[in-house]
């Protein structure tokens, strides 16, 4: 069978190349972008699944007529009433093609994806969003979501089971088959769940401790007494409620201190590591604008106090 320009792989093997090319130049700037490039690979993956498990399903047309045929009280065998119930339509397919949590939903319910699996990509791809869109992810943490997204995303592609692919044409450059991208994503990377688990233990107690740091400074500038009380001649102005703000989850800071410690312990999956990790991060992330607003005030605090000694 000879199927021209039908589900490229060619351009996907030069992705792959470019991915592994910008995780391997250890600096900032190559990790983030192959952060960006394996969130679209993912993308482009997951999107041929959902195309290749609908591709065979019973038009629109001919549902309606069934479903009505059965709501009249006619009958359908299982299977053609099994059929109905699971036709994914024009809706749903819409939502799908807009968003990659639709999509995710849809293949974990037909077990290409796990629920933990779907977490994490859902979760990564908030996090490219976040390197991408608004340049908000922690530098630190981008080398590591990069190993665990070429992870996963290998796993994607050694499961996908196209419809078809570009077999020959007159093209002559040489042809790319899905089976020939299988573990490209992860050649030369040292899959240490271990190594990871204690790279993103150390990730997250250094900002956990950052928070600690960052309440403690709350609790002074606010003048609280050891009754928890805060002195009534402060202003209340956006510094002071945001100071009470960070006094506020100092009830949490010892549950997050030890679910940092824990990631060391997390080492029998990669999910299995992602999940405990990312349900902390989405706690650290509602805080952590307050924290770096404050060292930015404190910053400029002692920076006033150099210049008034200075004489300036």
């Amino acid at each position: 069978m000879t199927v021209h320009q039908a589900e490229q792989w060619n351009w996907l093997a030069v992705e792959i190349t470019e991915i592994r090319r910008c995780a391997e130049a250890g600096d900032q700037a190559h990790d983030r972008l192959a952060l960006i490039l394996l969130d679209h690979l993912v993308e482009v993956i997951v999107g041929r699944e959902v195309n290749a498990q609908l591709a065979f399903q019973i038009a629109d047309s001919v549902i309606v007529e069934m479903r009505e045929l059965r709501d009249s009280g006619g009958e359908l065998d299982e299977q053609l009433s099994r059929l109905v119930d699971e036709h994914v339509g024009p809706d749903r397919r819409k939502a799908m093609d807009d968003h990659l949590h639709e999509k995710t939903k849809f293949l974990m319910q037909r077990g290409v994806l796990t629920a933990q699996e779907r977490e994490v990509l859902d979760r990564l791809h908030q996090y490219r969003n976040a390197a991408y869109h608004r340049d908000t992810l922690e530098p630190d943490l981008i080398p590591e979501l990069v190993v665990a997204y070429r992870v996963l995303a290998n796993e994607l592609v050694g499961r996908h089971k196209p419809i078809a692919w570009t077999m020959a044409s007159s093209d002559l450059a040489p042809v790319t088959t899905p089976q020939q991208l299988r573990g490209r994503l992860v050649e030369g990377v040292d899959i240490d769940v271990k190594a990871m688990a204690r790279r993103f233990h150390d990730h997250a107690v250094k900002r956990v401790q950052a928070v600690f740091a960052a309440v403690a400074t709350a609790h002074q500038l606010l003048g609280i007494n050891s009754s928890g009380e805060t002195d009534a001649s402060l202003p209340d102005d956006d510094m002071a409620r945001m100071l009470t703000g960070l006094t506020d989850v100092s009830k949490h800071l010892t549950s997050w201190g030890r679910q940092a410690e824990g990631l060391k312990s997390k080492t029998s999956s990669l999910t299995g590591l992602m999940i405990p990790f990312i349900n902390l991060d989405r706690a650290l992330s509602r805080i952590e604008p307050s924290v770096r607003r404050l060292d930015m005030i404190l910053d400029w605090w002692e920076q006033r106090r150099i210049d008034e000694l200075r004489g300036k």
